[in-house]
């Protein structure tokens, strides 16, 4: 299969399958969270390979921003408070500049799903999120290398518990089962010797800085001997054994199925024509995450009825998502009523489940979420006293765009729904937004955002 011709071949658009709103919107909802009105409008006339060019290469963050971003990172780590750590990145995707690597830090940090339940420390959790992001993008095996030292992981799955002569096999089982080969691509053996490759590894101590630390390595706790990790045989540390399986075929065809779950659909496994180009762009050297993802957002196959809206958005998308695309202002948005609204979806950030992650998918969906998601939508349009979120001024908004009155309840709908519902759908939103004033605009919206397809991505 070439990639001129096959499903991850450029997407070009044609008079039969022109770029519209609908594909622009798709974009922005899987390589961010969401769509402003005026970046639907530029990027419909930007077209797809400028519009896509844009999340892989983002202008950078101001002077400004990057100053409020690193007082709330200080407050975090000066507050050594969970609900601070949440909300500090719960910021950055709601209003930072690189929508792209903020979906991927997600992406990863539900790959490598570390609680602070058990680490209980901020400033490792801060670390790992920001090694999420450095790496977000780039190659595989340079992120998995950090991972394997990284302080929050080595906590999690009892790295500092690994030593030469007494063994711990936590991390070593998770890293082959989970976050790399998968289960039937290991065996025991492979298992052991590679829990002696990550041996070391000792809990280290914090500062008065308050900054993320390293842990330091002992090497009268390493096991030098030699070991034999999946047919390779060497006195491997870390980083061989990150190297070893990081370009492992079923770690690539692995990463491949999940990038494609996450970025184009969940439903029937996608076929090997369709992941082996994915796994061949992360097998490269260099950025081989951001090539594989760039493939995706480029090609033919992404912008298919077979791919758009067949994701159900997770907690933090959705939320995130309803932020981004009405343009709440800053000061207005309750970062700690965002948070809260998050957990009750059940996506508590910076406390997955469990090692696995969140399962995603249908299981975001039940009564009980979908009426905390309603919640949430009308905390946004109404206010909330009790976390202090104001109220949503739509008229505001309309006017920030220069549209008419009589245009104001249409074009949210184009905003968040691009023409995807029904026609007794459409009527309900236009009869609530056709009796004007705020109140009937909060109205079209609360009904815009619990139609079915607010919830697909």
């Amino acid at each position: 299969m070439t990639m001129d011709k096959g499903p991850w071949a450029a997407f070009e658009p044609s008079a039969d399958d022109p770029w519209d709103l609908r594909k622009v919107a798709h974009l922005h909802r899987r390589a961010g969270f969401g769509a402003t009105w005026g970046e639907l409008q530029r990027d419909l006339e930007a077209g797809p390979a400028a519009s896509v060019e844009r999340f892989l290469h983002p202008g950078h963050e101001s002077p400004d921003e990057c100053q409020v971003l690193d007082g709330l990172r200080q407050g975090v780590l000066r507050s050594r408070d969970p609900e601070r750590l949440k909300a500090w990145w719960l910021y950055r995707m709601a209003f930072g500049a690189d929508p792209l690597r903020e979906k991927m830090t997600l992406f990863w940090h539900g790959h490598f799903a570390t609680s602070q339940r058990k680490v209980d420390d901020i400033a490792l959790m801060v670390g790992q999120n920001e090694l999420f992001r450095r790496h977000a993008l780039g190659n595989f095996a340079m992120l998995l290398t950090e991972v394997l030292s990284d302080p929050a992981m080595l906590v999690w799955l009892d790295g500092v518990d690994n030593r030469k002569g007494r063994p711990n096999e936590n991390l070593a089982r998770e890293t082959l089962e989970l976050f790399t080969l998968g289960r039937r691509h290991f065996n025991e053996r492979d298992v052991r010797e590679s829990a002696r490759a990550l041996t070391g590894w000792v809990r280290g101590e914090g500062t008065d800085s308050f900054e993320p630390y390293r842990f330091p390595f002992d090497l009268t706790q390493f096991d030098s001997g030699e070991k034999t990790v999946l047919g390779q045989s060497g006195p491997w540390k870390g980083d061989d054994l990150a190297r070893i399986v990081a370009r492992h075929p079923a770690t690539l065809e692995s990463l491949a199925r999940k990038l494609y779950r996450g970025f184009v659909s969940e439903g029937d496994d996608p076929s090997a024509d369709l992941i082996r180009p994915l796994a061949e762009a992360l097998r490269g050297e260099g950025d081989g995450i951001g090539r594989a993802v760039g493939l995706i957002l480029r090609s033919r196959h992404f912008y298919t009825r077979a791919a758009i809206r067949q994701r159900i958005k997770g907690p933090v998308e959705f939320n995130v998502g309803l932020v981004r695309a009405l343009e709440v202002p800053r000061g207005s948005l309750s970062l700690p009523g965002l948070s809260a609204s998050c957990d009750r979806q059940g996506q508590e950030l910076f406390f997955p489940p469990n090692v696995a992650g969140w399962e995603g998918g249908k299981p975001w969906i039940n009564s009980t979420t979908l009426i905390e998601r309603s919640n949430w939508a009308a905390d946004i349009l109404w206010g909330d006293s009790e976390t202090g979120q104001s109220p949503y001024d739509p008229s505001a908004w309309a006017e920030r765009h220069g549209l008419a009155a009589n245009r104001v309840t249409s074009a949210f709908t184009e905003l968040l729904l691009q023409g995807d519902l029904g026609a007794e759908a459409r009527a309900l939103i236009l009869s609530a937004g056709s009796k004007g004033g705020a109140e009937g605009l909060r109205k079209a919206l609360l009904r815009l955002v619990n139609c079915p397809e607010s919830h697909l991505a």
